[in-house]
């Protein structure tokens, strides 16, 4: 399918076009009648030269011989005369005229070469725009046309991009909540005589980790979208989430949380993505952290911001490799960004410290 190009509608209106294709084909009319008169006028002026200076020249040499032409003796000889340079006037026209008509017909070939090559779906040129009339516009048209089909395939790939980016993001965070559903599942069942207590805090945390799943499945496949839901005690769900996330670690790492520059108050905020946020968080510490060093997450949330503060110490077998770029801290960064807020990490050789900012809005 051809993408429309509104530009020139935009520019010129449907009849401005409309008069505007009239003029300019009664120009390029005008130019080939321009070149077919003047190469007439060339071949005219060029008869009558040579025709007579001609009969100048045979006169001059007539007399110089003392030769006397009876009538019709000078008759055949004008008319001879007359064949040879309406003979070569002829030649003369045909040659001015295809020599400056060739030009257009050269740019027209340059234009069809232009149609061929989208046909082959090639975008990655452009004809000179040349002259004033129907052929620059045509040329101007498919330049356009090129543009257009230049831009819209650099958004299907943007789309593509963006698109594969998502999914590799949220299949990331899917593994998050379903390997601390398996580490859950495993601990039951190794663990002999659990007592009750443990039994519904790890049943309770299996379920919210498959509550979580499928609110991902759910956007992985269009058929729910997150966004800001109102909360009433933003303390209550930090505590929450930052519960969750020291359940995660808690087996290896010595966790500390902090919640004491935190207050009660509400305002809306998208509780599946700063659960995200927490779980890519953990994520990161599973991964590249020191078990023998603390790890700690603080919470405080000041007006309109909530800040998260985690650090932690490096693993040694990570300290002299590059600088990590993984999913999951790349998630952090977007996720925050969709928040209106930021991620900024701070890297030493032995220490790692992560400081997130997120927008709350007391309304709609």
């Amino acid at each position: 399918m051809i993408p429309e190009i509104p530009d020139i509608s935009k520019r010129h209106g449907e009849r401005g076009t409309m008069r505007t294709e009239k003029v300019r084909r009664r120009r390029l009319a005008g130019e080939i009648l321009e070149y077919l008169v003047l190469s007439a006028l060339i071949a005219l002026f060029t008869f009558c030269l040579l025709y007579f200076t001609s009969l100048s020249l045979a006169d001059t040499w007539l007399s110089a011989r003392e030769i006397s032409l009876n009538a019709p003796q000078e008759g055949t000889l004008e008319i001879w005369i007359g064949s040879v340079c309406l003979i070569a006037s002829i030649c003369i026209f045909i040659v001015l005229f295809l020599m400056m008509l060739g030009q257009k017909l050269s740019y027209l070939v340059e234009i069809i070469g232009g149609i061929d090559r989208l046909r082959d779906r090639e975008t990655e040129f452009r004809i000179p725009e040349e002259g004033e009339d129907e052929l620059t516009l045509l040329a101007e048209n498919m330049n356009l046309l090129s543009l257009s089909w230049r831009q819209l395939a650099q958004k299907e790939q943007e789309i593509r991009e963006q698109r594969e980016a998502w999914i590799r993001s949220l299949s990331h965070d899917i593994r998050t909540p379903l390997t601390s559903m398996l580490a859950s599942s495993e601990y039951l069942l190794e663990k002999q005589g659990a007592d009750r207590e443990e039994l519904e805090a790890c049943i309770s945390l299996m379920r919210a980790k498959a509550e979580q799943i499928r609110d991902l499945a759910d956007q992985l496949l269009e058929r729910k979208e997150g966004g800001p839901e109102r909360v009433e005690n933003m303390r209550l769900l930090l505590e929450q989430l930052m519960q969750e996330w020291e359940e995660v670690l808690e087996e290896r790492f010595r966790c500390e949380i902090d919640l004491t520059g935190c207050s009660s108050a509400g305002g809306y905020v998208d509780p599946l993505a700063l659960r995200r946020i927490l779980d890519n968080l953990a994520s990161n510490v599973e991964k590249y952290a020191d078990p023998r060093q603390k790890v700690s997450l603080v919470a405080e949330n000041r007006e309109d911001r909530l800040i998260l503060v985690q650090e932690n110490g490096r693993a040694e077998e990570r300290n002299n490799a590059e600088k990590s770029h993984s999913i999951g801290l790349a998630n952090v960064r977007k996720l925050a960004a969709d928040l209106g807020g930021s991620a900024e990490e701070e890297i030493a050789s032995d220490r790692f410290r992560i400081r997130i900012v997120l927008k709350i809005r007391r309304d709609l």
